[in-house]
């Protein structure tokens, strides 16, 4: 086929069109008319798609911010119950200590010790008290190994 005809066939295909409009090209359908854009109406959309973008970063920081809110909300509350446990173990610690520390001293009582001593222990009481008079016993035995030795050697005696 001679490029003469393919342009002819291609003409005779496609539908008429105006005169200075350019030929559509699209499989599908028609092609929108091409337009000059106003550039205030450009500027217009830039600061729109600017806004929307501002939006949404704000959206994004406040859920953001909530988020980490949140989070230390449940921190606190955990760390609350963490507390609040930790006290009522402080509590009980402490009444067990003032039960045992009122047991001691009951326990540690003289007249308990006494009647423990009479009834399990079939302690009596003396009828009269004997107290020694304390004697004086003398220098210990290696004090006086130590001076026999010492007098033996200073009049000259010899030690076999």
């Amino acid at each position: 086929m001679t490029p003469e005809a393919r342009g002819a066939r291609a003409t005779a295909a496609a539908p008429a069109q105006p005169a200075g409009q350019p030929a559509r090209r699209h499989a599908g359908g028609a092609r929108s008319r091409l337009t000059v854009v106003d550039p205030r109406r450009l500027r217009l959309r830039a600061r729109q798609r600017r806004a929307r973008v501002l939006v949404a970063a704000a959206a994004v920081v406040a859920l953001g911010s909530l988020g980490v809110v949140a989070a230390g909300q449940a921190l606190v509350t955990s760390q609350q119950v963490r507390l609040d446990n930790l006290h009522q173990a402080l509590s009980a610690a402490v009444a067990q200590d003032q039960d045992l520390q009122l047991s001691r001293a009951q326990l540690a009582a003289p007249s308990r010790i006494l009647d423990v001593a009479e009834r399990e222990l079939h302690m009596v009481a003396p009828a009269s008290v004997t107290y020694l008079v304390p004697v004086n016993p003398g220098p210990p035995v290696s004090a006086a190994a130590d001076t026999q030795h010492t007098a033996s050697t200073t009049r000259g005696g010899t030690n076999r």
